[in-house]
């Protein structure tokens, strides 16, 4: 089982919550995936181009950005004694910002090549492009089964 949270900053993106947090469950299943907890938050053009611009110096609108999970990150520690809930059984592997209304490019594609982003692919050198297209294809296969 995976925790997977959805985040409209619009109303209007609210009624594809469900479909997306259903794709992303398949889509880990599918990478044999469990027990991983990941935020998609769908924004419109202009925070995702302000995100673009702070993270990646790129003053432009893209259709999805990932941020991998720090693999160090330290977590304060959380006790029961102090009325703090405890820490989640779920390995956090990050996040995922969706520009929407998407047009271009299908949603199932941005949500494998952002989930494959989280989980250490990149396509800055050829050959990580070559074998993340790859296991984005795989990936799309088994999705239409």
């Amino acid at each position: 089982m995976n925790k997977i949270e959805i985040f409209s900053s619009d109303g209007r993106f609210k009624k594809f919550e469900k479909l997306i947090k259903k794709t992303a469950g398949r889509i880990l299943k599918i990478l044999n995936k469990s027990g991983v907890s990941v935020e998609i938050y769908l924004i419109n053009g202009r925070r995702m181009r302000f995100l673009n611009k702070k993270f990646r110096g790129k003053d432009k609108a893209t259709t999805i950005l990932s941020f991998e999970e720090p693999r160090n990150f330290i977590y304060p520690p959380f006790t029961r004694k102090r009325g703090i809930k405890p820490a989640s059984k779920f390995k956090r592997i990050g996040e995922i910002y969706l520009k929407f209304p998407i047009t271009n490019y299908p949603i199932n594609y941005l949500l494998i090549h952002g989930l494959l982003h989280l989980l250490g692919y990149s396509h800055q050198k050829k050959s990580d492009r070559i074998r993340m297209e790859a296991r984005e294809n795989w990936v799309i296969r088994e999705l239409d089964n």
